[in-house]
């Protein structure tokens, strides 16, 4: 039992330092406006860092580009599920980046969304 949390550890490590390469490139794309749609609350799963904060709020969103649209998702960092519940109201704007080459291509990252909302979000 032993070897298969060792390769989860692996696993997480790897898709971690993916995601932290991806969010460096995106930090140099531009940045569009874009509106929240949906709210939608979902297990944290590994990203859970105790055994009460279970849930993640996770917003769907879109923007204008060109007279297309364009959307994706965010997400929030673990919480409660009654916090979650509380939080994952209205249709904030919400800072976007997007890749000039491929606009279906986003990334929301943390520091352009500080003021944004009253919870932290995961930067991806």
């Amino acid at each position: 039992m032993a070897g298969i949390f060792f390769v989860d550890a692996i696993r997480r490590a790897i898709h971690e330092r993916a995601r932290k390469k991806r969010v460096q490139f995106a930090r140099s794309w531009p940045q569009v406006s874009a509106q929240v749609n949906t709210w939608k609350i979902v297990p944290a799963g590994d990203a859970a860092q105790s055994f009460t904060q279970t849930d993640v709020i996770e917003a769907g969103f879109h923007f204008m580009l060109n007279n297309d649209y364009y959307g994706g998702y965010l997400r929030s960092i673990p919480m409660t599920r009654r916090e979650a519940e509380r939080l994952a109201v209205g249709s904030p704007t919400v800072n976007v980046r997007y890749n000039p080459e491929n606009p279906d291509i986003v990334a929301v990252l943390a520091e352009d969304n500080a003021r944004t909302f009253p919870f932290e979000l995961v930067s991806e």
